[in-house]
């Protein structure tokens, strides 16, 4: 063979040493590249490491959000049904208020009538506390324009400024969320002439 030509051993594809070289270059050598392959696969597998770190935290994160995503669904989904209903609320809260307060004097269909739009109102408020739907009725509170909507001032000297003194319309929040805000009246100082 040349010298250009690496000597191969043919049962197991080692090079066989050529003349002059010492076992110590060899074995120098060897240590190299176990040395390099060493620190390949320990690169290699920190990465596999790190990679699959954030794999997890990953699915961790997913797994958080959706946990949360339902528990929002299960708090709010009904949250569009419960602004549609409160035009009925309203509409059964003006018939009960409108209706006589001496129902002897009725007939008995028109007092039963009376009854049972009362009745229903009350299931219906039922169904509201049952689903964390509360009515906002704030007369004699401070003025927040999170929770209210000023329809008016009106002038006063018998309560502090910025307090509501009249409830045009009660408001409802459905947990921490506002469905509508209560539209009130509010007390401001009296213009001295």
């Amino acid at each position: 063979m040349t010298k250009n030509k690496k000597n191969m051993n043919k049962d197991n594809n080692t090079e066989i040493p050529e003349e002059g070289v010492s076992e110590e270059s060899i074995e120098k050598e060897l240590d190299d590249k176990a040395s390099n392959i060493n620190e390949n696969l320990k690169l290699e597998i920190e990465k596999a490491i790190d990679d699959r770190k954030r794999a997890l935290a990953d699915a961790e994160n997913t797994r958080r959000r959706s946990i949360k995503d339902l528990e929002q669904a299960r708090k709010y989904g009904h949250l569009s049904l419960s602004r549609e209903i409160l035009s009925v609320v309203d509409s059964l809260e003006k018939a009960v208020s409108s209706a006589p307060k001496e129902k002897d004097k009725l007939s008995d269909e028109v007092k039963n009538f009376i009854i049972g739009v009362e009745m229903t109102l009350e299931q219906l408020k039922q169904v509201f506390s049952n689903h964390n739907i509360a009515r906002i009725d704030p007369i004699g509170e401070k003025f927040d324009y999170n929770m209210h909507q000023a329809m008016f001032e009106k002038e006063t000297d018998e309560v502090e400024q910025g307090t509501i003194v009249e409830v045009i319309q009660p408001g409802w929040s459905l947990h921490d969320r506002l469905l509508r805000p209560a539209m009130v009246g509010v007390s401001k100082k009296k213009i001295k002439q």
